[in-house]
């Protein structure tokens, strides 16, 4: 349901589920200069507004709400950036009150009653929320795994904004103040793609009706979200010492497939034989057989044609480690693809995808991305149908597509006492 352009209602009526989940979605480009404004509202949201001015007012609410869950937080998906509120309340017919409603009032108390002064934000909640991001993002230097993807990633993508972590960075932050965050906020009320969901047993005349009164506006509709660069000859290489003793190597691969393609399940398959599941080729071989790894794996994004492939490993391993898992992606180039390997890694996905049909976030998702893409998007049997007909054929033409781009090694310096 439209409310205006560019915002969008889904309601997805479903009983199997014992709450209502709410998600309100604000959708941009991925911008640098506006990363960190957009994590700081993530968190005033979260914190407190113009009547519930204070945390303890705004827990206080929550548990008389029977327990309710109010979340905020921020995401990438391809060239886009997620600002996201989630609620979960107990549906109403198990407690005799209007949960529902409640939520509703508090969704549009964050949105559009935020605690604010004559400048902006309310100044000593700014400032103690900023702090504390400020405390956070520093305290992500000690997950080596996150900034050495951080650092992948860095050196991966063409586009600094693509490049920039989605929680954004201390550097960013620091610059920020509650006027500049509050007039972005002003801006990005106006100018962002908006999705609202609410999954769950409800009235859907009176949740359309109570949106509806919102103070939406009209805004030019976000259609872009898929990031696509051209392929460099170059790899570019990065090695830095850290205080640590497991080395992580990492190594970062372009490949051509977007949701929804012919080769999309195609990915998949090659996904979970290269490195997705115990029985994959990187856990297998690089990690169990010849004891190189203390882990091993792959991911890959059909957003940004970006697959990664990590290890964490002993620093002096690194020479050996890499050729073996190049070696890896060379069997599957090969064709060193067994009919168990196949067999069992369509058996995973297959039971991954039916498990996650019982989460509310998955099915919110799945209702997201067929609004997006009406003519890209798998229903359940034509998931399975695509994932029964892969072959070991398609796993080889799609594995030719891959090109390294980038690799990362964090090398472990155990400094002494």
């Amino acid at each position: 349901m439209k409310l205006k352009n560019g915002v969008n209602l889904h309601i997805i009526k479903e009983k199997k589920f014992k709450t209502v989940q709410f998600l309100v979605r604000f959708r941009a480009k991925m911008s640098r200069k506006n990363v960190a404004k957009r994590v700081m509202i993530s968190n005033l949201w979260e914190t407190s507004n113009a009547i519930l001015t204070t945390n303890q007012q705004f827990q206080s609410k929550l548990s008389d709400m029977y327990g309710a869950s109010f979340s905020t937080g921020v995401a990438k998906k391809g060239n886009n950036h997620f600002l996201n509120i989630g609620m979960s309340v107990v549906n109403p017919t198990f407690i005799g009150t209007d949960t529902v409603m409640e939520a509703i009032e508090l969704l549009h108390q964050a949105l559009f009653m935020p605690l604010i002064d004559d400048i902006g934000f309310d100044e000593e909640t700014f400032a103690r929320e900023k702090k504390n991001l400020l405390q956070y993002l520093a305290s992500t230097h000690e997950d080596k795994s996150y900034v050495a993807s951080t650092r992948l990633t860095a050196l991966f993508f063409e586009d600094k904004n693509l490049a920039t972590p989605s929680i954004s960075t201390v550097g960013l932050l620091e610059h920020e103040t509650r006027q500049s965050v509050f007039d972005y906020y002003k801006r990005m009320l106006l100018t962002d793609t908006i999705d609202i969901f609410v999954l769950g047993d409800v009235d859907e005349t009176m949740i359309s009706q109570h949106f509806s009164e919102m103070p939406f506006t009209d805004r030019e509709p976000l259609t872009e979200i898929f990031y696509e660069q051209a392929n460099s000859n170059i790899v570019h290489e990065k090695t830095e010492k850290e205080e640590i003793n497991q080395s992580i190597l990492q190594l970062a691969y372009s490949h051509p497939v977007h949701y929804g393609d012919k080769d999309y399940l195609t990915l998949q398959v090659l996904n979970g034989i290269l490195g997705a599941f115990p029985h994959s080729k990187l856990f297998a071989n690089v990690r169990e057989k010849e004891s190189l790894a203390y882990y091993a794996n792959s991911r890959f994004d059909t957003f940004t044609g970006f697959l990664k492939i990590s290890a964490g490993i002993d620093a002096s391993n690194r020479h050996k480690a890499l050729t073996i898992i190049r070696e890896q992606l060379r069997a599957l180039i090969q064709g060193d693809i067994s009919d168990s390997e196949l067999t069992q890694t369509k058996d995973m996905l297959r039971n991954s995808y039916f498990l996650a049909q019982d989460s509310p976030t998955n099915l919110i998702e799945q209702v997201f991305i067929a609004d997006l893409f009406p003519d890209r998007y798998l229903s359940a049997e034509k998931w399975v149908q695509a994932l029964n007909a892969v072959s070991k054929d398609d796993v080889v033409r799609v594995a030719k597509t891959l090109k390294l781009q980038s690799l990362y090694f964090m090398e472990g310096e155990v400094l002494g006492d």
